[in-house]
């Protein structure tokens, strides 16, 4: 997805030129006239940055920002103010309230976006590294949690089975075979948690990108006929793709990992096309795209969290092992979706350096 930025200004002149210029390089942009709107679009628009100017009517930018600062929705937003009142007491101020940097008017677009850039990227680090830390966790978390559920939901299940086995009431007999289906969710639940825990470290050689989308694209027609959905899957790799550096076994986990996900998505009928091409900035990309239901931009937002999940069945930690996994492997991972019209899911790779 697009960076965005929440421009606030109450000149139409200044959010005009602010608005062309940073659309032009790549940005999604939203407006605000005023620190009380301005609040507003924080919250529904949800930007990585703001940049926000001083002096405005109704709540100026010294108090808008203190109220960004102070809620835990937004607080972490980098904020860059913009002010024509260039004494050190406004910019201490500026920064003692919590702004990031401080643009004096009049300012250079070149400067502007230059900023923004370097605080995007200072945001993109610092979010990755909390990421980190929060996979990091998970797994010491998880790794209680199995030991813990293993050993008593084995003998629910074998004692459920047994009962299974001899009773004769037809309805204690639904009783028990309602236990089993729910221990066997739980064993499955487990099942991903070793796999998450079998990929926290990646061995990496070289190879060719396209066997790994290959064999997970034919993992996939079995998962497809197995749930009785007509799905037509296109695949499309480029040839003789750069080799990369992959641990075989966990890049395809992290490939059908997605698909399933798209399979899943789908409720009848639909179309999963599966693309290795190259882009700009010498990396090559596997590119899911999806016809199924869509998310919304909060889905999207929160899809890599452990244990988030919309669908009833599933432990909910298979986009976050791909995550992971990405990460492992030095790459991205980004996540464009509509609700209603589908999901595009793109991981980028860096080529093996010779």
């Amino acid at each position: 997805m697009k960076p965005r930025v929440l421009a606030v200004d109450d000149d139409e002149r200044n959010l005009a030129l602010l608005t062309a210029k940073l659309e032009r390089e790549g940005y999604e942009l939203e407006t605000a006239r005023n620190g009380v709107e301005a609040l507003q679009k924080a919250v529904s628009f949800n930007p990585d940055l703001v940049i926000m100017d001083v002096m405005m009517p109704q709540m100026d930018g010294y108090e808008a920002l203190r109220h960004l600062k102070s809620r835990e929705e937004t607080r972490y937003i980098p904020v860059i103010m913009l002010t024509g009142r260039a004494e050190i007491e406004d910019k201490v101020l500026g920064f003692e309230v919590g702004a990031e940097d401080y643009i004096n008017k009049p300012y250079s677009l070149q400067e502007v976006s230059a900023r923004v850039k370097s605080l995007l990227r200072m945001r993109a680090l610092q979010t990755k590294l909390r990421d980190t830390e929060k996979v990091a966790a998970l797994g010491e978390m998880v790794d209680g949690i199995a030991h813990e559920i293993r050993n008593p939901l084995t003998a629910i299940g074998g004692i459920a089975r047994r009962l299974y086995d001899h009773e004769t009431d037809p309805q204690h007999r639904d009783y028990a075979q309602w236990i089993i289906r729910s221990v066997e969710r739980l064993e499955r639940m487990l099942g991903r948690i070793d796999e998450y825990k079998r990929i926290l470290v990646s061995t990496l050689v070289k190879g060719d990108i396209n066997r790994v989308v290959s064999e997970a694209a034919k993992a996939l027609l079995e998962i497809i006929e197995g749930q009785g959905k007509s799905i037509e899957v296109k695949l499309s790799l480029m040839p003789d793709p750069p080799p990369v550096n992959y641990d075989y076994g966990n890049m395809k986990t992290a490939v059908f990992n997605i698909l399933q996900n798209s399979v899943e998505a789908i409720e009848k009928t639909g179309v999963i096309t599966i693309e290795t091409v190259p882009e700009a900035g010498d990396t090559l990309a596997v590119r899911i795209t999806d016809t199924g239901i869509g998310m919304t931009k909060e889905e999207v937002r929160k899809i890599f969290n452990p244990f988030q999940s919309t669908k009833f069945e599933g432990a909910g930690l298979g986009l976050t092992i791909t995550y992971r996994i990405v990460q492992d492997h030095g790459g991205e991972i980004e996540v464009d979706s509509e609700k209603g019209k589908g999901t595009t899911v793109t991981i980028r790779l860096h080529p093996a350096r010779s």
